[in-house]
């Protein structure tokens, strides 16, 4: 763990006791077009393996991302070079990652001190509308994938772009085919619409890697009450998200009138990673009270971390980079939550779901 924080003794325990596990982080971009030495602590990004052992993380999705502007045919080639990537990756550093494709292999890899290493998609796009590729993404060890990104598919709508009115027929059929196979539904970036469509057509709990609350900050990418508290009521898991223009930058625990994000928060992973952003974050105070409202919606078994990090540059002040974890581990309990709920956020809740799922 990280030295130098200052956080309780019972923080400390607990995050070191606990599965900490973040759903979404978008380090594989990364690792394709800049090829880092993964094993040192870098001077970009916010994640390597220093900084993972440092924030005391057991396990985390690797999103493969890939930028809309590409056709859907580009995008599966890119895709396939960012898997590879993350493969490599692993094969480079046996000593600290391993590749997991089932609860149990997060639960193993805890036990043998090693990060696991879970993969996942940022974007349907990347299926080229073809059940056999989607088939494929996951023999090759892709586990989930988040439906859609910036722009709409050609089967489902949207944050930003509303299509279809919703999920199509093809879409519906994709579901129900990862849902066949063992792969995580993830919801992040759909539109309302969609959101609903694949609630009705699931026949498992969904789930959303990195997203926030619509009425602590008005932005589309965030998800509305009545959503979070339906994905609750059906088993699923809201993983919030730490992105400043998704989080607000309003007064903490006032839940006042939310306000738009910052048009330059939304920027791609590669741009960041490229040059590094600057600014000021909100406090770590207004990003609890996101995990306050989840919880009081979905519900304390259903509410987990999704960072974002090497996704975004801007971040609540103190969380500059993953190593930083064991701050919302302390933070969580200064908000009265029970060690069993910290403990549940911090990973159990979502573990629970890919045994359910994987």
């Amino acid at each position: 763990m990280r030295s130098g924080l200052e956080i309780s003794v019972e923080a400390q325990r607990l995050h070191s006791e606990s599965l900490v596990f973040d759903t979404h982080i978008d380090t594989a971009t990364h690792l394709l077009w800049r090829n880092p030495d993964f094993g040192s602590r870098l001077d970009v990004g916010h994640v390597d393996i220093p900084r993972l052992r440092d924030g005391g993380i057991n396990a985390a999705f690797f999103a493969v991302w890939i930028n809309d502007e590409h056709s859907d045919h580009e995008a599966m080639r890119l895709a396939l070079r960012e898997i590879d990537a993350i493969h490599r990756t692993i094969d480079a550093h046996p000593d600290d990652l391993v590749l997991a494709l089932s609860a149990d292999d997060v639960v193993q890899a805890k036990a043998e001190g090693k990060i696991a290493v879970l993969i996942s998609i940022e974007g349907g796009r990347c299926i080229d509308e073809d059940l056999g590729i989607l088939r494929t993404f996951y023999r090759l060890g892709v586990r989930s994938i988040t439906l859609a990104w910036g722009a709409s598919t050609g089967w489902i709508d949207s944050h930003n772009e509303q299509r279809h009115g919703g999920l199509t027929d093809f879409g519906r059929d994709v579901v129900a085919e990862m849902q066949q196979l063992g792969m995580l539904v993830d919801i992040s970036h759909v539109s309302d619409k969609s959101f609903w469509d694949v609630l009705e057509t699931s026949t498992r709990p969904v789930f959303a890697s990195h997203s926030c609350s619509r009425s602590l900050q008005d932005h589309p990418r965030n998800m509305t009450n009545d959503m979070i508290t339906s994905l609750g009521e059906s088993g699923g898991v809201i993983n919030v998200n730490f992105v400043s223009g998704f989080v607000g930058y309003g007064m903490a625990s006032g839940h006042e009138e939310p306000t738009k994000a910052p048009l330059d928060e939304m920027i791609d992973p590669f741009d960041f990673l490229v040059k590094k952003g600057s600014g000021v974050g909100p406090p770590i105070s207004r990003l609890m009270d996101h995990f306050d409202l989840a919880v009081k919606l979905a519900g304390p078994t259903n509410v987990g971390i999704g960072t974002d990090y090497d996704g975004a540059s801007h971040f609540p002040v103190g969380l500059d980079d993953i190593s930083f974890m064991p701050l919302v581990t302390d933070a969580l309990l200064d908000r009265g939550h029970s060690l069993d709920v910290v403990a549940g956020i911090l990973g159990a809740n979502d573990l629970r779901l890919l045994r359910g799922t994987l």
